[in-house]
């Protein structure tokens, strides 16, 4: 399956600084593919994590 995004003005303003970041993080060039995997990556522990913070107060 392929999914294709046009992001414009703010949006890939903000893309781009979510890329650069990352790849100063990381110290090398990241693709589109990549970088939208770490967005997803971290997207979805988000949507964990208030559970898990529930268990660790009992």
């Amino acid at each position: 399956m392929r999914i294709d995004v046009t992001l414009r003005g703010s949006k890939a303003e903000q893309w781009n600084r979510i890329q650069e970041e990352l790849e100063e993080r990381r110290g090398h060039e990241l693709k589109r593919s990549e970088v939208a995997g770490i967005v997803m990556a971290d997207f979805e522990q988000s949507l964990e994590e208030p559970a898990d913070r529930s268990r660790s107060r009992r």
